[in-house]
């Protein structure tokens, strides 16, 4: 065989491990992407399961989120700060829920049901109308348009 045969046979050995290496790469970055979502879901359940723990385990705050959800207006300044405190908490999961969606990190079937469950902690209840109120501008702008499309029904 001629030398510029060998150089042949090697540019296309050359050229079939390129594209495996591209394959293989192509599975370990699709591998990655879906530990990555994997670990993002896990963080906010743990987020949310703390929420939900300290409602269980702290029947003062328990009683102030019901009395704040209902009857705003009926609270100290102090009990305002301690429901507005744990609302940003709640709010912020939700708005985190929101933006790992929006940059693909949380599949839609998955986004659905975290979206359905803060929507019936907190839409149609005074409290945490009023918390949005106050304080709507502390949050990422696509989250407040998506919240304000609420009361806009």
């Amino acid at each position: 065989m001629k030398l510029s045969e060998w150089a042949h046979i090697a540019e296309i050995t050359s050229a079939i491990a390129v594209v495996i290496s591209l394959i293989y790469i192509g599975l370990e970055v699709n591998q990655n992407t879906v530990a990555v979502k994997a670990n993002t879901h896990q963080s906010m359940i743990d987020y949310g399961r703390e929420q939900s723990e300290i409602l269980l385990t702290n029947e003062a705050l328990a009683d102030l989120v019901e009395k704040a959800e209902i009857h705003p207006e009926a609270l100290t300044a102090r009990e305002r700060s301690q429901f507005y405190e744990f609302t940003s908490w709640r709010l912020a999961t939700w708005e985190g829920v929101f933006m790992n969606h929006e940059h693909g990190l949380v599949d839609e079937e998955v986004w659905r049901g975290w979206d359905g469950y803060y929507r019936l902690l907190t839409l149609d209840k005074p409290g945490y109308a009023a918390f949005w109120r106050d304080n709507r501008t502390a949050y990422y702008a696509p989250f407040i348009d998506y919240i304000d499309s609420f009361n806009k029904k």
